[in-house]
């Protein structure tokens, strides 16, 4: 690409997701939770040999009553692995960010953020880019409320 001095070029963030997706560079996995006398907690986890950054782009969630979901800076990886994200070009590689999950008595992380959503309404709390993640660093989603189901999907890019 040629740029001429005094000019100046602006790529929309629309834009610069088509380009990961069509380098093979974006993900998506979702898991749910129905914890039991404990707090439901879904994470996205960059593992710390992974050598890469995730830009977490798009976050859903929804939750089985009318309770508080807080989205919470957690770098401890959950304990059950529900799997690396999917390649959302079809065929390529998987990727190097995981979701997890865990049934805890106590809400995990430090609150980055929260909703109070109706129940079973699909939330998507923000309108783009998330947060970015470098190796051993995840973001938590938590239901403040024992044995409440949650459910939660996320989408991401690695660079």
């Amino acid at each position: 690409m040629r740029q001429n001095l005094g000019t100046a070029l602006t790529v929309t963030s629309t834009e610069k997701w088509l380009s990961y997706l069509q380098a093979g560079q974006t993900f998506s996995k979702g898991a749910a939770l129905a914890p039991g006398a404990a707090f439901a907690h879904i994470q996205l986890y960059n593992p710390a040999a992974s050598g890469k950054t995730i830009l977490l782009r798009n976050l859903f969630f929804d939750i089985g009553a009318l309770v508080s979901v807080h989205i919470n800076i957690d770098n401890v990886a959950r304990v059950t692995d529900a799997g690396a994200g999917i390649n959302m070009l079809s065929g390529a590689a998987a990727g190097v960010g995981h979701v997890r999950t865990e049934a805890n008595a106590a809400e995990q992380g430090a609150v980055f953020n929260q909703w109070s959503p109706l129940a079973n309404t699909v939330v998507k709390p923000y309108s783009d880019w998330v947060i970015q993640l470098g190796p051993a660093q995840g973001v938590t989603l938590v239901a403040i409320t024992n044995n409440i189901t949650l459910e939660a999907a996320f989408q991401w890019a690695e660079v």
